[in-house]
């Protein structure tokens, strides 16, 4: 067995070059055969994933979400021709929501360990992975995690542009940044029109007051924020979240409190749904991410579609 690495030096601030090394030392001890790719520039390990249609070494990822989400694109795009490769990921990055989601280890080499077993046992997982289509623009993306729009993508913006988060990267603490953008997002974010089609049920909900969108295929999102409690990545359903804007501020902080305690399914303003196939409109501009990944303020129409992907985890 050949390893090949795809590392994201900067995930995390350099969290994810420095399990690199450690790792790479242990490589070396056990004399395991391997190489290694360094991204340089975003959307590099994408790139890659697209053209090694031919290489029959194990892929492993290391870095945050956001370098996850770029393997998977491209390894969906082989899949598309054909071919399918199954990913495993070591976590080196500064929300990891993925990672928790899934309780992969934090060390590089007990996680290295794990997946090696699981190779040599054949111990594939299959998980959920969102097809995100633009029928607007036809643009097709894919999602590990979760896609939010509105205040959550708007919050999302404002963490990757802070100054703070790459200090509390330096302390292990980027997942802060998230919890910090909320209170600045508060200040930006209307609500704003959406209509959801359940396309399974076909059922339809439809609201003017929406403040906060989220579709995932796990719990959590913004560095550990519970957002979906009981969503799972191996059901084939995305968890829905569609919380309307509160009447005022009290309420709101009132609402952000219950989302951090995890008692948020609760109130009026929040509304929960399950579905394979989503159908959403909205005519106003807004922020909106993928695996944390921001798209600039758009009008969305959007099919949304859960695949199945193969994973050493």
């Amino acid at each position: 067995m050949v390893y090949r690495f795809f590392v994201n030096p900067t995930a995390g601030n350099g969290i994810a070059e420095k399990k690199w090394r450690n790792l790479q030392i242990y490589l070396d001890e056990q004399v395991i055969a391997y190489s290694v790719f360094f991204s340089k520039t975003s959307g590099a390990i994408e790139e890659q994933m697209g053209q090694l249609n031919q290489d029959q070494s194990q892929f492993v990822i290391i870095g945050g979400d956001g370098t996850l989400h770029e393997a998977i694109n491209g390894l969906m795009k082989n899949r598309a021709q054909g071919i399918q490769r199954t990913l495993a990921y070591i976590s080196a990055g500064s929300g990891n929501d993925f990672a928790r989601s899934h309780h992969l280890a934090g060390d590089p080499i007990t996680a290295f360990k794990r997946i090696h077993q699981q190779i040599n046992n054949q111990d594939v997982t299959l998980l959920d992975v969102g097809e995100y289509i633009n029928e607007s623009t036809g643009t097709v993306r894919y999602f590990v995690n979760n896609i939010g729009i509105g205040i959550d993508a708007t919050t999302v913006a404002f963490a990757n542009q802070s100054k703070i988060k790459r200090w509390l990267n330096k302390y292990h603490l980027g997942g802060l940044s998230y919890f910090l953008a909320i209170f600045q997002s508060l200040t930006k974010q209307d609500a704003f029109d959406v209509v959801f089609t359940l396309k399974d049920q076909q059922k339809n909900f439809h609201t003017e007051k929406a403040f906060l969108i989220t579709v995932s295929n796990q719990p959590y999102f913004g560095g550990g924020i519970k957002i979906l409690p009981d969503a799972s990545s191996v059901d084939g359903l995305f968890d829905i979240i569609l919380v309307d804007r509160p009447k005022n501020l009290g309420r709101l902080i009132w609402l952000i409190g219950a989302l951090l305690r995890g008692n948020h399914y609760q109130y009026s303003e929040v509304h929960h749904f399950k579905s394979s196939q989503i159908g959403l409109q909205s005519e106003n501009d807004e922020y909106s991410h993928l695996d944390g990944e921001v798209v600039p303020a758009r009008k969305n129409s959007l099919r949304l579609t859960s695949k199945k992907y193969p994973f050493y985890i």
